[in-house]
């Protein structure tokens, strides 16, 4: 099954993966360095080696699965519906409060962004996904029920670094 991606998101992991493999590059010669030492049957530094390339051999081929299967999303134009890759801005009818959502698949996830993200299989995310501009949902979540506006949609790339931007206003019926 293909894994939607933006185009950075994408980019952003294949960089991975050069840092990946460089890393497999480095522990293969610690594995060899540490075999060199001697003793095999009690060589800690040769166990650890080897089970740290193990693991860096398992993320190679999930990577490179993923990215074999990737569907690169076109980020052209102004976003009509709710989709991987785009921001959502909402307004939550009961207190007004204006909220910001990214909607990606978990592998580019960013923790650090200033926009929360929901994957499409999340409760928000399968709740916006489809949505236009001026539609509202709503949304059960920890126990609340929250009533939510879609104020405006933006390709991801255009919002980046852009916490601090003003809010659009309601659209006009």
């Amino acid at each position: 099954m293909p894994v939607r991606l933006t185009r950075k998101g994408y980019e952003r992991l294949r960089k991975e993966l050069e840092q990946l493999y460089q890393r497999r590059a480095q522990l293969i010669d610690e594995v060899r360095e540490t075999a060199a030492e001697g003793d095999l049957s009690e060589n800690a530094g040769l166990d650890a080696a080897k089970r740290a390339l193990g693991i860096v051999d398992a993320q190679i081929r999930y990577l490179e699965q993923r990215l074999a299967d990737a569907e690169i999303i076109e980020q052209d134009g102004q976003p009509e519906r709710v989709d991987v890759g785009v921001i959502v801005t909402l307004q939550d009818l009961d207190t007004g409060d204006v909220i910001r959502y990214r909607i990606a698949e978990s592998m580019e996830m960013d923790f650090s962004a200033p926009v929360k993200t929901a994957t499409p299989q999340s409760p928000i995310g399968k709740t916006l996904m489809g949505k236009c501009v001026g539609e509202e949902v709503t949304l059960q979540l920890r126990g609340r029920t929250q009533r939510l506006r879609l104020l405006a949609l933006s390709w991801d790339d255009e919002a980046e670094g852009d916490a601090t931007a003003e809010q659009p206003s309601e659209p006009t019926q």
